[in-house]
C-alpha cells in the first residue's frame, strides 16, 4: 500500500517537474527573444546616423568616413588608379545609414564602388550605371511624407539653388511631426548657384519640389531616403 502509494507519489512528481521544466523553457525562450528583439532594435538605430555632412569631402575624406567606427576585412579599399583625385562633394543628409550616405556621395562624386569578397573597390563611374537598388527602396513613404507635409509659406527672390533646397529640407524637418522631414540633393552637374524665385503658400514639400525643379530646369528623382533634383533628360526631338 505504502508501496504503491509512493510509486504514485513519484510518477506525480515527475509529471510535475517535466511541466515545471517546459514552462520554465518557455519562459527562458520567451526573455531570450524579447533581448534579441531589444539588441536587433538597438543595433538598427545604432546603424543610423543623425546628420551627416560633406562640405567639399575630397576621396580621402569619403575612405576616411566610410572607414571610421569600422573593422574587419570588408573596410578593406582599394582605389581604381584611373580614378580621378580632384573630387569634391557638398551634400546633408538625416537619418540615414552610413551606407547610404557614402553611395549618395559616390553618384554626386562621380565615382561608383563595387562591394567583393576582401574588399570594396572605387572606380569611375560608368555613363551606364544605375542607381544603387537600396538607395530607391522604400520611396513610396518618401513620396508620402514630402505629400503630407504642408509650407505655409515659401518665398524665394533670386534665391542660390542650393540655399533654396537646405531651406526646404530644414523646414520639412521642422514642420514633420516625427521630425523626421525630407532628404533633398543636387544630383551630379547640377548648378547650385542657379536663381530660383516664386511665393507659395499652404503647398505640400512635393509640390513644392516640383516647382523648384521647374524653374531650375531639372528633373526629380524620389528615393527612400531623399530627393534627388538631376540635371534634365534632352527630349529626342
Amino acid at each position: 500500500m505504502d508501496v504503491g502509494l509512493k510509486i504514485r507519489d513519484s510518477r506525480v512528481g515527475s509529471a510535475m517537474r517535466v511541466r515545471c521544466n517546459w514552462y520554465l523553457s518557455i519562459a527562458v525562450t520567451l526573455v531570450a527573444a524579447v533581448l534579441m528583439l531589444s539588441a536587433a532594435e538597438g543595433c538598427a538605430q545604432a546603424a543610423r546616423i543623425k546628420k551627416v555632412e560633406f562640405d567639399e569631402a575630397s576621396l580621402e575624406d569619403l575612405i576616411d568616413f566610410l572607414r571610421e567606427g569600422a573593422a574587419g576585412k570588408t573596410r578593406n579599399i582599394l582605389v581604381d588608379p584611373r580614378m580621378k583625385k580632384e573630387i569634391r562633394v557638398t551634400l546633408t543628409l538625416h537619418d540615414v545609414t552610413k551606407g547610404v550616405a557614402f553611395a549618395y556621395a559616390a553618384e554626386l562624386g562621380g565615382f561608383d564602388y563595387r562591394e567583393e569578397r576582401h574588399a570594396i573597390r572605387i572606380v569611375p563611374r560608368s555613363p551606364k550605371a544605375t542607381v544603387k537598388a537600396f538607395l530607391k527602396r522604400g520611396n513610396p513613404m518618401t513620396l508620402r511624407r514630402a505629400s503630407e507635409i504642408v509650407m505655409p509659406k515659401v518665398e524665394f527672390d533670386e534665391a542660390e539653388l542650393r540655399q533654396v533646397i537646405d531651406d526646404i529640407a530644414t523646414a520639412s524637418r521642422q514642420l514633420d511631426s516625427r521630425k523626421k522631414g525630407i532628404n533633398v540633393l543636387l544630383g551630379p552637374g547640377v548648378d547650385p548657384s542657379t536663381p530660383v524665385t516664386f511665393q507659395l503658400q499652404n503647398v505640400p514639400v512635393a509640390e513644392v519640389l516640383k516647382y523648384v525643379a521647374d524653374f531650375a530646369r531639372l528633373d526629380i528623382r524620389t528615393d527612400g531616403n531623399a530627393v534627388v533634383l538631376l540635371k534634365r533628360r534632352k527630349v529626342a526631338r
